[in-house]
């Protein structure tokens, strides 16, 4: 719950989304801070229906959609009409894709949810393993930067790039977890100035059109 609440110190106000919400228990603590620096608009799309019905005793305020984060474009369109959102956030399962999702190329699910975040969110937070972001800071003496590995791949790829936000120390957090204890870290994208990249090269090569992933 402690890295929860310092997680949202990342987020701004305005619509926000949570992907692979679980019970809400970040959207709770979004929903908390809000009270003091500007309000905010919730949904919290889960698998899981048990965890949906938690949800919704736990966060009332939120809109809760009980649904695959991978089959987006069915949810996006059909109960959300298409709507883009300020924020997108998750804590999302970590290891490889097991489902559809493979298809379209995503090799683990972590990176899957920041891919499906880019097109309906300007901005995201996510809580990654360390070892699937291209930096490193939590536990460390300084901030690193890398240069290979998984994460770094991820930016090659996509062109989406990964900062540690305002510089949350997740270390400290480590003995509060259940069972396993990753080392985690804290990552923020900027979506919005992305997709107008990618909407300048379109209109550079001539197609003026830009594909979804």
């Amino acid at each position: 719950m402690d890295l929860a609440a310092d997680f949202a110190l990342e987020p701004g106000q305005g619509r926000v989304i949570d992907l692979c919400a679980g019970i809400g228990g970040l959207s709770y603590w979004v929903q908390q801070r809000a009270k003091w620096r500007g309000g905010v608009e919730l949904t919290c799309v889960e698998i899981n229906p048990r965890f949906v019905e938690i949800g919704r005793k736990l966060l009332p305020e939120a809109r809760w959609i009980c649904a695959d984060v991978l089959d987006w474009w069915q949810w996006w369109k059909d109960e959300l009409e298409g709507a883009m959102f300020d924020w997108a956030i998750a804590n999302p399962p970590f290891g490889k894709v097991a489902t559809s999702g493979g298809r379209r190329g995503f090799k683990s699910f972590e990176f899957a949810v920041i891919e499906i975040a880019s097109q309906i969110a300007d901005n995201g937070v996510f809580l990654l393993p360390q070892n699937s972001t291209s930096f490193r800071y939590s536990g460390r003496p300084c901030f690193e930067r890398l240069t290979s590995g998984a994460g770094v791949e991820f930016e090659q790829r996509t062109g989406l790039f990964m900062d540690c936000g305002i510089g949350i120390d997740t270390s400290i957090y480590r003995d509060q977890w259940r069972g396993v204890a990753p080392l985690c870290e804290i990552v923020t994208v900027e979506f919005a100035e992305w997709r107008e990249r990618r909407r300048v090269r379109a209109l550079a090569d001539g197609s003026g059109q830009l594909v979804l992933l």
